[in-house]
């Protein structure tokens, strides 16, 4: 009896080793997702050798579509619903992978978007960022560029897959073009162009792109100066940023590149981008500059812009710089050291920026914009649901002011939050207007 069961137990972990091998024989990336919109989603996955593929959407009754041989997929699926959550599935050769997308919701809705960059170089620290990333659920990813550590490299861009397969099979990443991500002495970005699919709405399209997500609208640029960036993107920057301020839709307007116009860390802040973009980013009320570049977390601020260089995905970390230019020192509010990412939420006029170490503590939290008028059923869906936790109202939270929270003032318990949706419920938007939300519920536990 008991050899066979040894006999049966040996088979059974040589049919899983089996199925596993021609699983990573087969799918090499993916699926993973992305430019997701209210109406459309795209579905990209790469395979070993020319193979066609089938990607099923489960509804009813299923929607089937075949993709012909080759070696990279990217399937587009449209005709989808608004604030709708969709069940996938890919199956190539047999080998099936599964995964999940929200479309996005429309302009009155709430979202809640993640910001992180450079995570090249360091991939054990990556995935402790990436991981943490995973215990939110943010209706999509912003990149800050350096995602891997040489654009010509497949095993940097086969090890990003690796570490962020799980985080891009069900999130969609919007990135935005370092340096570290180009390739060859020409710095073209053949291998960033052939792994994302991002909206072609600009005059050199998958370089730089704008979209639309809710009632906000986002701006990737690209800042390398390789790309003669400065003269061939500044036309269209302002003419994307008319166009929002004319729509009246749309509330916001936040700006991703990877060199950030302020910095006090190595590289410092790039003058060349303060003299052409910070102007028109003052002049249409941008509502905040999201960068990479400098391995650290800092926030800046100059006539009424808010700056972030958010580079702490995983390369390695900077320190403070010893001399840096009068105008860095001048802007910037606050540094730190860290791996760490962003969470963003939006709630109508409101803006809530929190940075997250890690290990899921908060480093600060700030916002800015009116507070939306809230049900108690609202304020009750809002609050954290973290035993033990006492929450601390914020100052200064009124309507139209900027509200800060000191480092560590929310400790570890803003990270455990779960369960932001996209199906119009504003149950899940984590540490949304923090002050009123935390002061309203300790008040009503005591």
């Amino acid at each position: 009896m008991k050899r066979r069961c040894l006999w049966a137990a040996l088979c059974l972990l040589l049919v899983l080793g089996t199925q596993s091998g021609a699983q990573a024989e087969v799918f090499q990336k993916g699926p993973y997702l992305q430019n997701v919109s209210k109406t459309s989603v795209t579905v990209m996955w790469q395979v070993g050798g020319q193979r066609s593929g089938t990607l099923t959407l489960h509804t009813e009754p299923p929607r089937v579509i075949e993709s012909e041989a080759s070696s990279m997929h990217e399937v587009v699926i449209e005709g989808l619903s608004p604030a709708t959550r969709y069940r996938y599935s890919v199956e190539t050769e047999g080998v099936v992978e599964e995964g999940e997308f929200a479309t996005a919701p429309a302009a009155g809705e709430p979202l809640s978007f993640i910001v992180y960059g450079d995570s090249r170089s360091n991939a054990a620290a990556h995935a402790r960022v990436i991981e943490r990333i995973r215990q939110e659920v943010p209706d999509f990813l912003l990149g800050t560029g350096d995602i891997v550590n040489e654009g010509a490299s497949e095993a940097d861009w086969a090890k990003l897959f690796e570490v962020e397969g799980a985080l891009l099979r069900g999130t969609t990443m919007f990135p935005s073009l370092g340096n570290h991500d180009r390739q060859g002495r020409g710095r073209t970005a053949d291998n960033f162009r052939k792994y994302f699919a991002v909206p072609e709405n600009s005059p050199d399209p998958e370089r730089y792109y704008a979209f639309t997500y809710g009632n906000s609208r986002f701006l990737i640029l690209d800042s390398n100066t390789y790309s003669f960036a400065l003269t061939d993107q500044t036309a269209w920057i302002e003419q994307q940023l008319q166009s929002a301020r004319l729509d009246r839709q749309i509330e916001h307007v936040f700006v991703t590149m990877h060199h950030p116009p302020f910095s006090v860390s190595l590289h410092g802040g790039q003058s060349q981008l303060r003299e052409a973009w910070t102007p028109l980013f003052e002049k249409y009320q941008v509502d905040a500059v999201f960068s990479g570049h400098d391995h650290v977390y800092s926030r800046a601020k100059k006539n009424g812009v808010n700056y972030y260089v958010s580079g702490g995905g995983g390369a390695p970390l900077y320190g403070r710089k010893k001399t840096s230019a009068a105008i860095d020192l001048e802007a910037t509010q606050f540094f730190e050291r860290v791996n760490h990412h962003l969470r963003v939420n939006v709630v109508g006029k409101h803006v809530e920026v929190s940075a997250v170490r890690a290990d899921g503590t908060i480093i600060e939290t700030i916002s800015w914009g009116e507070l939306p008028e809230l049900s108690s059923e609202d304020l009750l869906a809002l609050t954290p649901d973290v035993p033990g936790h006492k929450a601390q109202a914020l100052p200064g939270a009124g309507a139209g002011q900027e509200s800060v929270v000191a480092p560590g003032e929310l400790g570890s318990s803003a990270a455990k939050q779960r369960g932001f949706g996209l199906l119009g419920l504003l149950g899940g938007i984590m540490t949304l207007c923090a002050g009123v939300v935390a002061l309203w519920a300790w008040r009503s536990q005591a």
